[in-house]
């Protein structure tokens, strides 16, 4: 093959391919634009497996808790919650059009809280379809349960909810002041601060000497006085951020004070609970509350950076592999080298 003939295949190859990866970038672009507009709210419900009910066997094993999860999460997501929470809302707000909402629900894993999400076309209708699938649910559920037993419990969990937040506010702080006294560069700035404290400190007491040995009226003396006052300063500098170090280190010990309280009162808490389990009936099976209603619904922008570069990558891929054919078709098959003729014998 040609050297020109080369070129102009590589220049179809290449000519197709910014093509193809220009109407791949057009093709994502027209993809999310002519998306319609879908607004998210979400909410929470926090959730307690009665003591009661894990000692009321020996056999109890930790992987009960994926049923009693799983339940809740199917329960949230069901058709029959959504078409209780939209006969709440025509009930409640008749001036409302109706709209399509999606529902999700997860957990948070380590805790007893779930995250409930709704997404529909209209931020105030998906708001206020998520705050009835909220009232719906938590009516669902205690309706499985006697009056008196649902007043006493819900004492109790209004409580374990007040104490569980205390506990996560008391663990945030305390980690926050963990890392001005335990982290890596706290560390390393307090050893920074002592080695230069004490180094100054040694200077001072050096120049108190040579001053000492000096008479009143020598001019050295002043000099050296002068330049005790700037170590003194320099000492008090020190003595601060020292002192603010020691200080974070008293928080952060009163932090985890409070913590641990926190943390003891949610477990007495929750003794006081299995007491009062031992009393009521076995039907009372779990404990859910809201612990946040649903948020104002904000739109949800799609991340256009990666489906883009995508589109560019398929489309300029498909372009090149096009212009290879188109390449073939133009210049035609290859010209092979002339056969030599056979010696004669």
């Amino acid at each position: 093959m040609s050297r020109t003939r080369s070129i102009l295949r590589m220049v179809i190859i290449a000519g197709c391919a910014v093509v193809g990866a220009a109407v791949g970038v057009c093709f994502q672009a027209l993809r999310i634009t002519g998306k319609p507009q879908e607004f998210r709210s979400v909410a929470k419900l926090v959730a307690a497996y009665p003591p009661s009910v894990r000692n009321a066997s020996r056999d109890y094993a930790p992987e009960d808790d994926s049923d009693f999860e799983g339940t809740i999460l199917e329960t949230v997501e069901s058709d029959m919650m959504k078409q209780r929470a939209l006969e709440r809302v025509r009930a409640l707000h008749p001036e409302l059009q109706e709209r399509e909402v999606l529902v999700r629900a997860t957990k948070t894993e380590g805790t007893g809280i779930f995250n409930v999400q709704a997404v529909g076309a209209e931020p105030r209708y998906t708001q206020v379809f998520l705050d009835a699938l909220l009232e719906e649910f938590t009516s669902f559920r205690q309706s499985f349960r006697e009056q008196g037993q649902n007043k006493v419990m819900k004492v109790f969990l209004e409580a374990i909810v007040d104490m569980q937040k205390r506990v996560e506010d008391s663990f945030a702080l305390a980690e926050k002041a963990r890392s001005k006294v335990e982290s890596l560069p706290a560390k390393a700035e307090q050893e920074r601060l002592v080695a230069r404290l004490s180094s100054f400190r040694n200077q001072r007491d050096d120049l108190r000497s040579e001053i000492k040995a000096l008479a009143a009226g020598e001019a050295s003396r002043a000099t050296l006085e002068s330049k005790m006052m700037l170590v003194e300063q320099e000492i008090q500098t020190l003595e601060t951020a020292t002192n603010a170090l020691e200080q974070a280190a008293v928080e952060f010990r009163i932090a985890s004070e409070k913590h641990a309280q926190a943390k003891l009162a949610y477990e007495k808490m929750f003794d006081k609970i299995q007491e009062f389990q031992t009393v009521l009936s076995s039907t009372v099976t779990d404990l859910v509350v809201i612990q946040e209603r649903a948020s104002p619904a904000v739109e949800q922008v799609e991340d256009w950076r990666l489906p883009v570069a995508l589109g560019a990558a398929a489309g300029g891929l498909l372009g090149a592999l096009a212009g290879f054919f188109i390449s073939l078709a133009l210049s035609g098959p290859a010209s092979l080298p002339p056969v030599p003729p056979k010696a004669s014998s």
